[in-house]
């Protein structure tokens, strides 16, 4: 283990642990984090992971964090965090997602509360509250480089969009934040996979791998089914890259504007029911 350093001095290839004083101490990961199966998963979470020592908030603490991963950076060189919660040698893996646009960060609050609520027995779960912290510094939908995360991964890429707040980038997965989360998500190898945005108001159906997950979610936190299709064809979606080059099943979950403390709780013990619906998604 490396001496402490402050934040901004945390190598781009290490994992940071809060300590006391607003400090983290890192360690490098190695190069390649893929596996193969669940049990290899848990088995990669253990042997890569740091436990948390002395958790920066009580919250924290109570909730039962197992490991806090650095999974990459942003254009702006902000740390982009993954949570890990419940068992670390679970066979069943989830990830939520809070925020990916920076001008809908409604999800950012369910994943708090989530974490408070802890993963279902039998569960990995890891939570990352915001994919574009730079985005969200500046309630952009875009990240630094003016760029939609949503339209930047690799499937169906294409270097045009309807409007500039829609900009792909430059080539797909050209992004600092696009590479983190695939990297991340190849390594982990989640059964299921929330990811939430803003304003759409539904939970969405379109190209759905698992319809009994899509509806029992939008039930619980009491939204419609409704398929998002991008005014035709939805290309560089992080969701869309996961559900055709990944085992398990992405879901994005569009919240409505209006964000109470009485849907927070809701909706984050939907997100928690649908964690623990993992083994069922491939049926």
């Amino acid at each position: 283990m490396t001496t402490p350093t402050p934040l901004r001095r945390l190598s781009r290839g290490g994992v940071g642990v809060v300590l006391a004083g607003g400090l983290i101490a890192s360690f490098a990961l190695p190069a390649s984090a893929a596996v193969a199966a669940p049990a290899a998963a848990a088995q990669f979470i253990l042997t890569n992971m740091m436990p948390v020592s002395n958790p920066p908030t009580p919250v924290e603490r109570s909730a039962g964090v197992v490991a806090k991963r650095t999974i990459g950076y942003s254009v702006q060189g902000r740390r982009i965090v993954a949570r890990l919660y419940g068992s670390a040698t679970a066979t069943r893996i989830g990830v939520m997602i809070g925020s990916m646009h920076g001008n809908e960060l409604g999800g950012i609050p369910v994943a708090k509360r989530l974490e408070k609520l802890g993963a279902p027995s039998g569960s990995a779960m890891w939570v990352i509250r915001n994919l574009n912290p730079d985005g969200a510094r500046k309630y952009q939908r875009q990240n630094a480089h003016k760029v939609d995360l949503n339209r930047n991964g690799t499937y169906l890429w294409q270097g045009t969009a309807l409007s500039r707040e829609y900009y792909p980038g430059p080539a797909p997965a050209s992004e600092p934040e696009t590479k983190a989360y695939i990297s991340f998500l190849e390594a982990v190898k989640p059964d299921v996979v929330l990811i939430y945005h803003q304003h759409g108001n539904g939970v969405d159906s379109y190209r759905q791998k698992n319809a009994g997950l899509t509806q029992g979610l939008a039930a619980k936190m009491k939204l419609a089914v409704k398929s998002f299709d991008c005014l035709g064809e939805c290309r560089g979606t992080l969701a869309g890259w996961f559900n055709t080059a990944q085992a398990g099943a992405a879901l994005t979950v569009e919240l409505p504007a209006k964000v109470t403390t009485k849907r927070v709780k809701r909706w984050a013990s939907a997100a928690r029911w649908s964690i623990g619906y993992v083994p069922d998604v491939n049926r």
